[in-house]
């Protein structure tokens, strides 16, 4: 991630600009990268749809880079007015700079910012959403563009969309993951007290995604650790006096706070990690089950088949 564009029109909402940008303002705050963010558009200053007004913001950029990523913001639109000159400049843009440099750097938009991306014909053909409220239209005014409804997130070929709202925080933390890892996404998303989500037919979280949402700062210190080495046969008795507690603690706490047991959620990152390497080597099934903290190949195969419909050689011939 090189630097970050926000691009804003008049009437934006403050919290589809807000919320994506505190979060990725939190990669800095926590020294995990320094990424430029920068608020461009039409005007130098525009008034939001909430009412406050917004200064000092830059010029479209005439250039890109590998790396750079453009954010579309959300703005109130008056579907039944004529296009604005700010639209119609924003639009003119992502057609002239921005659709020549996909895939070398990620474009994506927040609620209404849809349709902006619809406008310079960059969701004909791809699969996309939007605040629900305006599902109906965006497919209506773009009807080569294919509309999913009940979806926080929705990438195709290289550009990512998302509903309304808060929807871009949960944008802002996929790119964080995407760049820097879960790990980093957690602490941004423990910073800033946010839990990752997902809606409908979403693809599940990653494994080390799950069970995030809560607010107990040793849970999180217990996935944390599990989260770094999820290979670790370390004892559970030897786990929790790490951690200052005993078992039995932790063992209730952590189910009353996850939702899953300390056992059952090691054994998904185990399952997790043993899915990378099967599909990213050629491992044989036996040592996939000892690098992942297994104690046998037989131990490793009832496991999968929890997770798992088909075999672990069958599933990487097809992964």
């Amino acid at each position: 991630m090189r630097r970050v564009f926000f691009v804003v029109l008049p009437h934006v909402h403050m919290l589809d600009l807000g919320g994506p940008m505190q979060v990725l303002e939190s990669l800095a705050g926590l020294g995990i990268a320094s990424v430029p963010l920068r608020c461009v558009g039409p005007r130098h200053e525009v008034t939001s749809a909430q009412g406050a007004a917004l200064t000092a913001l830059h010029p479209l950029p005439k250039h890109l880079e590998r790396g750079d990523v453009v954010i579309v913001i959300g703005s109130r639109l008056a579907l039944d007015a004529p296009v604005t000159p700010e639209q119609l400049e924003a639009i003119t843009w992502l057609q002239t700079v921005v659709a020549p440099r996909l895939p070398e750097i990620t474009l994506a938009s927040v609620c209404t910012g849809a349709f902006l991306l619809g406008a310079a014909g960059l969701l004909d053909g791809r699969h996309c959403t939007t605040h629900h409220d305006y599902l109906e239209r965006l497919q209506k005014r773009y009807p080569a563009a294919r509309v999913l409804s009940n979806r926080l997130l929705l990438e195709d070929a290289g550009l990512i969309t998302s509903a309304g709202v808060s929807a871009g925080i949960d944008l802002a933390l996929l790119l964080i993951v995407r760049h820097f890892g879960e790990a980093a996404a957690i602490r941004v998303a423990r910073e800033n007290v946010v839990p990752f989500r997902r809606l409908g037919h979403d693809p599940a979280l990653d494994a080390q995604l799950r069970y995030r949402n809560h607010g107990h700062s040793l849970i999180h210190a217990v996935q944390d650790f599990l989260t770094a080495q999820p290979a670790s046969t370390l004892p559970y008795e030897a786990l929790a006096s790490r951690f200052a507690v005993s078992y039995r603690h932790l063992a209730r706490l952590f189910q009353q706070e996850c939702g899953v047991t300390l056992k059952q959620y090691q054994q998904q990152l185990r399952i997790a990690m043993a899915r990378r390497l099967l599909k990213g080597g050629d491992w044989p099934v036996e040592r996939v089950a000892e690098a992942c903290g297994f104690a046998s190949p037989q131990a490793f195969r009832a496991a999968w088949r929890q997770e798992e419909s088909l075999p672990p050689a069958r599933w990487r011939s097809q992964a």
